[in-house]
């Protein structure tokens, strides 16, 4: 189910976007890039790893869209309510807004978006 999780000027979500793509993970970053061609829709993958590991230890965290339901809108799929989906997949969509939200405010040349400076999320799921 794909949810809007925040409306946001036509260009702060340029905005955003620019900061994703000078912020993939070939230049160091969080981010890949996916932009549907011809039309300005994107989806953005959200990368995790510890800092001092090698760039191919990334994995992606999960992803989130810019304009994909209209202009200026910041979307995740989210699990239906009623699906019973992995709890693991919860955690991942919180950090995803977590990321949105610090894009969100601090998207600018200069900004670094490291998972090291991140609170921690809580975790609901049980112990394996």
């Amino acid at each position: 189910m794909h949810n809007v999780y925040r409306e946001v000027s036509v260009q702060d979500a340029q905005r955003i976007l620019d900061y994703c793509r000078h912020h993939t993970i070939q230049e160091g970053g969080l981010f890949e890039v996916f932009s549907t061609p011809g039309q300005d829709i994107h989806m953005i993958i959200v990368n995790s790893c510890p800092e001092d590991e090698p760039i191919d230890q990334f994995r992606p965290l999960g992803a989130f869209y810019i304009n994909f339901l209209k202009p200026g809108t910041l979307s995740i799929e989210e699990d239906d309510p009623h699906f019973d989906g992995a709890p693991a997949r919860k955690y991942h969509v919180a950090a995803i807004r977590q990321v949105i939200d610090l894009l969100f405010q601090y998207a600018y040349p200069g900004y670094e978006l490291s998972y090291n400076d991140l609170p921690a999320i809580p975790r609901s799921d049980p112990p394996e």
